[in-house]
């Protein structure tokens, strides 16, 4: 990758992608007021991504297949599996993908996604083309596949996805969140208190919880709250003297 390359700007999400109507049918649909001529996941589709014969969908297309190429190590772990250094986010990839990290609520990486479900968001693609992106999205790494006997595959997103996918279609960087909110863990004493963290960092928990991921990678396991809740991806941790230095060099 060349210098050129290296400098791109980093992309934000298209201005058609408008949060506030997306929330409101989010609302109505929950609410079960979705007129019969169209299902909760249709118009919540035509909130989620351009219609297939806009021009903003192409270039969104364009725009988050250069952000993932940008990342340097997955590409490079590609290229050893694959030999091919590009990723093309067109069609079904880029509706399951955009799908998939829309859809959800925590970034927990717990929310499962069916074939079922993308179908009918997506009448403009058939089956197949989904089920291809869905290949695509596995073998990039950015999703797992969970099937048993006599039922239908799952989809779930792998912790990466964040990382690669959040910053194109989300509109933030996950690992600039992980330097923030380290600086803020390395500014504490004793143990530290996640929900609190959290409301002192005032973002929506779809972001907090990916930039947590990344901080908590650095402690060690018996130094990580193993307490079942509902919220985090722990609920409380310890930092080590030598954990601190990895975090303060991770900040830069």
């Amino acid at each position: 990758m060349n210098d050129a390359e290296k400098d791109t700007p980093k992309l934000t999400p298209p201005k058609t992608h408008r949060k506030a109507d997306l929330g409101r049918a989010a609302a109505r649909a929950a609410a079960g007021a979705i007129p019969v001529v169209g299902s909760a996941a249709a118009e919540l589709a035509n909130e989620i991504l351009p219609d297939p014969s806009d021009k903003a969908r192409k270039q969104w297309e364009h725009d988050v297949s250069h952000g993932v190429n940008n990342l340097n190590e997955r590409v490079d772990d590609i290229d050893e599996r694959t030999g091919v250094r590009t990723i093309q986010m067109t069609g079904g990839t880029a509706a399951t993908a955009m799908f998939m990290i829309k859809h959800c609520p925590d970034g927990l990486a717990q929310e499962w996604t069916t074939i079922e479900q993308l179908c009918e968001v997506y009448p403009d693609l058939t089956k197949q083309e989904l089920l291809d992106g869905l290949g695509d999205l596995e073998s990039y790494g950015f999703i797992k596949e969970v099937s048993f006997i006599s039922s239908p595959s799952r989809y779930q997103l792998t912790e990466y996805a964040y990382e690669a996918l959040d910053e194109p279609i989300m509109g933030w960087n996950t690992k600039a969140d992980a330097r923030e909110l380290a600086m803020k863990v390395l500014a504490m004493a004793g143990t530290i208190n996640v929900r609190a963290l959290d409301e002192e960092m005032s973002w929506p928990r779809r972001r907090f919880n990916p930039a947590l991921r990344l901080v908590v990678n650095f402690i060690e396991e018996g130094r990580v709250s193993k307490v079942i809740q509902p919220d985090y991806i722990t609920a409380h941790f310890a930092v080590s003297n030598a954990e601190r230095s990895e975090l303060r060099r991770f900040v830069g």
